[in-house]
């Protein structure tokens, strides 16, 4: 239905692993359950080693479309090959507690190495389904959730995690993406970039035009200003409207070179209020609305 499959197929993975890991730690520590519970772990195993390699598969072409996960991609591609180890190394285990492989010799040292490898194996596949969904979930959410919240964008590595348009196509050729890592480059005062409450700003004609100074946007290049924005001109309308004309688009929408390049002037006061009597004007009028 046009909707990625990959977060869906996720969460069989995420399930199914962790408790297969857990049921074959329980039937080594109690062999009692073993006649009855050891055929639903193979089937859980199985599932989850189809599950994972759907996950891996599906996890490549999403990246196509929306970008490079980083760490994220390799450590699935590390988790479907250590589930599938995880598998081969039960069902071994499986069919010699039925007595469908019979061993005549040294069957004592070879039941307590395979053990020993599917206790390691069920550790293993838990832990990595672990890193796995977090790394997941920092290239997917992170930014935007410090964006929402009005934090300073860290680098984690992850480019493009913001779909590229509303198709979920492809940059096209000479595009940029409004990503965070995108604005983390435009640092200095003569390329500002700043992100104000979702929406991405080019506020280089700004800088040296402030009221406030220079500094007061210097402060919030290549970061998310949204907190130094709201606690300065909360929901004022005049530095809204002077905000509002140097908007590139939204965080993670695409724009074209010739936009991010192009430098907007600053407004007029009738315009918008960049001057300081514009400012100290609403500053009496939010007195007199207080008298």
């Amino acid at each position: 239905m046009g909707l990625p499959l990959h977060p869906l197929i996720n969460h069989a993975v995420a399930v199914l692993v962790p408790l297969s890991a857990l049921g074959v730690i329980l039937l080594l520590a109690f062999p009692k359950l073993v006649p009855t519970y050891s055929p639903l772990i193979l089937i859980s195993l199985l599932t989850s080693t189809i599950a994972g390699f759907i996950a891996e598969n599906s996890g490549q072409a999403l990246s196509n479309r929306v970008g490079y996960p980083g760490d994220h991609a390799e450590q699935g591609e590390w988790l479907s090959k250590v589930i599938l180890v995880f598998a081969i190394l039960y069902t071994i285990w499986f069919l010699l507690s039925k007595s469908l492989i019979q061993i005549n010799k040294g069957k004592k040292l070879i039941n307590l190495g395979l053990n020993s490898a599917l206790l390691i194996a069920a550790i293993a596949s838990t832990y990595l389904t672990f890193l796995v969904g977090h790394s997941g979930a920092q290239a997917t959410w992170e930014d935007r959730i410090k964006a929402s919240a009005g934090e300073e964008i860290t680098e984690t590595g992850q480019q493009n995690n913001l779909p590229t348009d509303k198709n979920g196509n492809k940059p096209l050729a000479g595009s940029i993406n409004l990503t965070a890592t995108e604005i983390k480059k435009h640092t200095t005062a003569q390329d500002c970039w700043s992100i104000v409450n979702g929406k991405v700003y080019n506020l280089t004609s700004y800088v040296q035009k402030h009221p406030g100074g220079a500094s007061v946007i210097s402060n919030i290049c290549g970061k998310d200003g949204t907190n130094s924005f709201s606690i300065e001109h909360g929901s004022s309308s005049k530095p809204n409207n002077v905000l509002s004309s140097f908007l590139l688009g939204n965080l993670g929408a695409q724009i074209t070179q010739k936009q991010s390049t192009a430098v907007q002037p600053v407004p007029s006061s009738g315009a918008g209020g960049a001057s300081e009597n514009d400012e100290h004007e609403e500053e009496n009028e939010d007195e007199d609305d207080k008298d």
